[in-house]
Formats: structure tokens, C-alpha cells, sequence
């Protein structure tokens, strides 16, 4: 895959990362119009949290796989990019012509 398509591709997870926590914070605040405010942060080991941990789990979970693929994708454009670089080391350079 060419590095140009791999940053779209990258570009395009971040996008879903950041929609997917948007539609995250949007079910929590419709658990909180439902059953009242929560006073601290959704903790996975709070059995207070449980009904809210499990009213937002659809959203939690398509907000964990975009932040993989972010993750993976970025780790991959990296590594891409060290590579091109390595390849471009590796080219002679070539003497500019003189006129």
C-alpha cells in the first residue's frame, strides 16, 4: 500500500475515532437523563457503574475497536515511513550537473 493511501486510511480511522467517543459521551449523557447524574467517572470496577457500563457497552465497544485501528494504522504509517526513509538512505545521490 502506498504511504499516500495508508494516511488517508489513518486520517479516516482518527475521524471514527473521534466520532465513535462523540456517540460514547452521547449515550452516557442519555444514561444520565434516564437515571440521574453520575458523580465520577465510569469505572469498570465500581459495581455503582454496572447499569452504566452496560446501557453505553454498544458505544464503548465501537469507540475501543476505532481507537485499535487508530493505533494499528498509525504504528503501520510509522513503520512505512522509516522504511522509505531507509530506502532513500540507500540511493546514491546523484552530482548535480554543471552548465
Amino acid at each position: 500500500m502506498a504511504i499516500g493511501e495508508l494516511a488517508m486510511d489513518q486520517w479516516r480511522a482518527q475521524e471514527a475515532a473521534v466520532n465513535a467517543e462523540h456517540a460514547y459521551h452521547l449515550a452516557i449523557r442519555a444514561y444520565e437523563r434516564e437515571h440521574g447524574h453520575l458523580n465520577k467517572r465510569i469505572s469498570a470496577d465500581d459495581p455503582e457503574h454496572a447499569a452504566a457500563r452496560e446501557f453505553t457497552a454498544p458505544k464503548y465497544k465501537l469507540l475501543q475497536q476505532a481507537r485499535r485501528r487508530t493505533y494499528a494504522l498509525k504504528t503501520r504509517m510509522a513503520k512505512a515511513c522509516a522504511k522509505l526513509a531507509r530506502i532513500s538512505a540507500a540511493r546514491p545521490t546523484q552530482p548535480e550537473s554543471k552548465q
